[in-house]
Order: structure tokens, then C-alpha cells, then sequence
């Protein structure tokens, strides 16, 4: 099954993408510096749209709401 994953923090910020599974941890390698591990925090809909962040459950929700908005900040 496939599912439409949005991120949240680190350098996948605000990027969409389809993943074949729910995987519960997604670790991006990056050139130079650690790889960054997303942790998924939760899924809705009745096809799950999954939310992968960096950042705790209320950061995420706060950053998702301002970016839909139109309202979000850089970082």
C-alpha cells in the first residue's frame, strides 16, 4: 500500500512525498553531518496521510497549521 507522507523539520521540511510503507523511523543520510532520523508521529484520513518530524507533537501540529495558513516562518 502506498501512502503520502509529509515531513516536518530538518532538510525535508515542508516536502511531500509517497512512501510504499509505514515505516515507524525514516533515517536521511546528508553529506558531512549526521544522518537525520524522523520519527512518525501519526497518520490520518481514510488513506493515512503520515506526518514524520523532528519535532514533538504540538511543534508539528503548530508548524503544519502556520504553513497551510500561509503564515509559516523560516527557521
Amino acid at each position: 500500500m502506498k501512502y503520502r507522507a509529509i515531513f516536518v523539520g530538518g532538510p525535508l521540511d515542508g516536502q511531500e512525498r509517497v512512501l510504499a510503507g509505514d515505516c515507524r523511523i525514516i533515517n536521511v543520510p546528508s553529506r558531512g553531518t549526521p544522518a537525520v532520523t524522523y520519527r512518525l508521529l501519526f497518520g490520518y484520513g481514510q488513506t493515512p496521510t503520515l506526518i514524520y518530524s523532528l519535532c514533538d507533537i504540538e511543534e508539528t501540529l503548530n508548524r503544519l497549521v502556520n504553513r497551510y495558513l500561509g503564515e509559516d516562518k523560516p527557521c
